[in-house]
């Protein structure tokens, strides 16, 4: 299993820093707070295609280094949080998506 880590964040004080803020924006623009879950890989279809999404990895669909993925509940969709990229701080095309709430497999960090 894989300890959690945000992309970029450095130590883990960081991490939970970020990861805590991204909660809290999500939060605000979707109405409610995602749970507290700690999602490393999601596997799942979005549109046509079957899709591995992995914490600090390329998406499959956007290219974006996924920063973070999170539950918004039961019955709920997951958000899929994007890193900026590179150096240059350059945004990424969103923030975040929303996908479907269906996932074949959910992989959690290690506790």
């Amino acid at each position: 299993m894989t300890a959690f880590f945000v992309p970029g964040a450095g130590d883990l004080a960081t991490a939970e820093d970020a990861y805590h803020s991204m909660r809290r924006q999500l939060a605000l623009s979707l109405g409610h707070l995602p749970s507290d879950r700690r999602i490393r890989e999601l596997w799942t279809r979005r549109g046509s295609k079957d899709c591995v999404t992995e914490v600090g990895t390329p998406d499959p669909i956007s290219g974006d280094t996924v920063g973070a993925i999170f539950d918004m509940g039961s019955h709920q969709p997951f958000v899929i949080w994007y890193q900026p990229r590179g150096m240059s701080g350059e945004k990424p095309s969103r923030t975040y998506e929303v996908v479907g709430c269906n996932a074949y497999s959910v992989v959690e960090f290690e506790s």
